[in-house]
Formats: C-alpha cells, sequence, structure tokens
C-alpha cells in the first residue's frame, strides 16, 4: 500500500485541534437540546395566568321598611268671611263711624249715608198714610152703614190706604238702610268711598274680612280624586313665616273639576286665634298620597333599564367561592323622589351592590370595599 494515501476521518481525529473543535461543538448541541427539553416541560405542565377584571363595589342589606309618597301644592290663604258691603240707597256719605284696620263686631254701624232726605220723604209718607186711612174709614162707615156710595168708592179708599202703608213701610227699611252694619264680626280691611261722596245702590263700600278662621284653598290635579277625601293631614309651611310646619285638615273637598285646569278644590283649616295669617297670603302644601307599611325600597340610581324591563345586581358567590354579581330582573312598584318600591325580584335579606353597579354585567367578579377607591382592579 501506497504510503502516502492516508484516511480522511482518522485524519481529522488524529489532528489535535480539529479532535478539540469538534469536541466542543458536540458539548454545546448536547447543552441545548437538554435546555430546549426542560423548557418545554416548564411550559407545558404551567398554563398562563389570565388577569382576571374585578369590580370594587359596596353594598346594602335589604330589609322591609314604609314607603310613603307626597304631592306638593301651592295654595293661597282666604278666610270664610270675606265679603264687601255695597250702599243699598242713594245718598251722601256723611261719616266714616270706624277706620280701615279696625275690628267690629257684628252689628256695628261702619258707615253712614245722609238721612235728611229719606227722612223728609217718610214725613211725608205718613201723613198721605194718615189721610188716606181716614178717608177709607169714613167710606167704609157710609158704605157698610148707611149703604151710601158703591163699592167701587169702598174698594178705591181701600187700596189707596194699603198702597200708602207699603210705600211708608218700604221707605223705613230705606231709612234703616243708610247705615252699613256689620253682618259679622271682622275687620274693617278698606274703605272704598270717602265722606262727602255719593254712593248707589249695589256700588261697593266696604271690604270686611273676619278674622276668627282662615282656610287655605288649593287645586288638585284631577288625578288624585280617588286619593284626597275630608279630614286627611296636610302638612302646610310659609316662606314668610319662621314658624315651624303647621298640621292641618281638609275641610272641604270639591265635587266638580274645574275645566280651564283640570284640579278640584279643597280647603285645609288654619289654626284658630293667629294673628300673622293674612288673605292671599300663598301657602306651601304637602299631601300624602300614599303609604305602604312593610315593602322593599330602593334608590332608583341603582336601577338600570335592560330590553323591556329593569335589573339590579346582588352580591353571590361562584363555583371557587369568590364574590360576584348576580343580575336580577325586577318589577317596579310605586315611586317617590329616587326611592322606588320593587314588587317582584328582590326579597328581604339580599345585599344589593350600591356604589359601583354601573360597572357590572352579570356573574362579574366584585370586590367589597367599605370606602370605594378606584372602580376597576385587576387581580
Amino acid at each position: 500500500m501506497n504510503s502516502s494515501f492516508r484516511n480522511p476521518i482518522k485524519n481529522v481525529f488524529q489532528s489535535p485541534s480539529s479532535f478539540a473543535r469538534w469536541s466542543m461543538l458536540f458539548v454545546v448541541l448536547v447543552f441545548s437540546l437538554t435546555l430546549y427539553n426542560c423548557s418545554s416541560n416548564e411550559m407545558e405542565s404551567s398554563e398562563p395566568e389570565e388577569l382576571i377584571k374585578m369590580v370594587n363595589v359596596e353594598t346594602e342589606v335589604l330589609f322591609l321598611e314604609p314607603f310613603n309618597s307626597f304631592l306638593r301644592l301651592v295654595g293661597t290663604v282666604e278666610t270664610s268671611d270675606d265679603v264687601q258691603l255695597s250702599a243699598e240707597v242713594s245718598g251722601k256719605v256723611s261719616m266714616h263711624v270706624v277706620s280701615e284696620g279696625q275690628q267690629v263686631q257684628k252689628g256695628q254701624t261702619i258707615l253712614r249715608i245722609d238721612d235728611a232726605k229719606l227722612s223728609q220723604e217718610v214725613a211725608r209718607l205718613k201723613a198721605m198714610v194718615a189721610q188716606s186711612e181716614t178717608t177709607w174709614k169714613r167710606v167704609q162707615t157710609l158704605y157698610e152703614e148707611e149703604n151710601i156710595g158703591s163699592e167701587i168708592d169702598y174698594l178705591n179708599a181701600k187700596y189707596a190706604y194699603d198702597q200708602n202703608k207699603s210705600a211708608l213701610s218700604s221707605l223705613a227699611v230705606d231709612l234703616e238702610n243708610t247705615e252699613i252694619i256689620a253682618p259679622f264680626t271682622g275687620v274693617v280691611e278698606t274703605i272704598f268711598v270717602e265722606e262727602g261722596e255719593m254712593v248707589a245702590p249695589g256700588m261697593p263700600a266696604i271690604r270686611l274680612i273676619g278674622a276668627d278662621q282662615f282656610v287655605i284653598s288649593a287645586g288638585v290635579p284631577a288625578r288624585y280624586a280617588n286619593v284626597v277625601e275630608l279630614g286627611d293631614r296636610v302638612d302646610v309651611w310659609f316662606d314668610t313665616q319662621v314658624q315651624d310646619t303647621l298640621a292641618g285638615n281638609i275641610v272641604y273637598v270639591a265635587n266638580s273639576i274645574d275645566p280651564s285646569n283640570r284640579t278640584f278644590k279643597i280647603d285645609i283649616r288654619l289654626p284658630s286665634g293667629k294673628t300673622y295669617y293674612k288673605v292671599d297670603m300663598i301657602a306651601n302644601l304637602r299631601l300624602n298620597t300614599l303609604s305602604l307599611n312593610q315593602v322593599v325600597v330602593v334608590s332608583e340610581e341603582f336601577v338600570y333599564s335592560k330590553g323591556d324591563g329593569y335589573v339590579m345586581y346582588v352580591k353571590g358567590t361562584n363555583s371557587e367561592g369568590k364574590d360576584i354579581a348576580l343580575e336580577r330582573t325586577v318589577e317596579l312598584g310605586p315611586s317617590f323622589k329616587t326611592e322606588v318600591v320593587i314588587n317582584r325580584g328582590l326579597v328581604p335579606g339580599d345585599e344589593i351592590i350600591t356604589i359601583g353597579s354601573a360597572f357590572l354585567n352579570d356573574r362579574v367578579r366584585i370586590n367589597v370595599v367599605n370606602s370605594i377607591g378606584p372602580v376597576l382592579a385587576l387581580d
């Protein structure tokens, strides 16, 4: 064999430098495969942890409680005795017996009209009555006892006497009406005529207001016709008074609806003997329109519209014992201001979610906190 022929592989391994290089390459290859296998096993043994959305919320336990709804109205102070007294005869005002603002008693004279002309007329009629009476008696004696004269003369004399007497009686009434008398005890609010001024029948002369009993008159919308009843309590207060809220009672409920504003009238009696009530004062009224004893009441801000109905969220737990929000369909009842009655869907003892409920969906994880911080958190 030719000594010059050599095996290439053998030569490679026999070369010190080549052998070292191949050894190093083999070691690196084995280390890489080992590291890859370890990493693969680690990734297969543990799955990536998923970030879970959680909402910080506050809750409230439901209890049965009373529910009341009210109607706010504005009324006007009136009195049943508020009249304008008019003159009943013509004449000149001779005297104001009392002044404006003065209290008068029933039957007291308030104003006098000059009666001089009427007095003269009364004297004239008295003379005519006396004359016609004498004439009638003479004709009567002649006709009945002596059969002198005709029946028509007898009747004419009698009728003339009766007419004069009637005219005298009527004039006497006019003479009495020259004084305007107080028909009830009250306060002279306004005197419309001055002394020396001429007045005529039907002309307003005095406004007299009774001071014994005041009422508040108000109009109630017709839809409350089946709610308001006689004797119902009404809370009353005045913006111009510093007194506390008063408790009045309905003393009158109208049986008709005002077609102009679709309301019916009610009157509320105010306490008697108070001097600070004034006619035409504006009063604030609050009527109780509905009272329920034991019902579930929630704030309407935690009720949400969904589809054709309404939902709320209550605290629940999932299979792992974690707190979650459960969506409940609810049926709403009466409401007043921000409170609403829940007819169906919630029961006493349910722990409803209040603050933070706007960020919820069904079965979302929640974290119940006492004081709310950031609404959304990541666990």
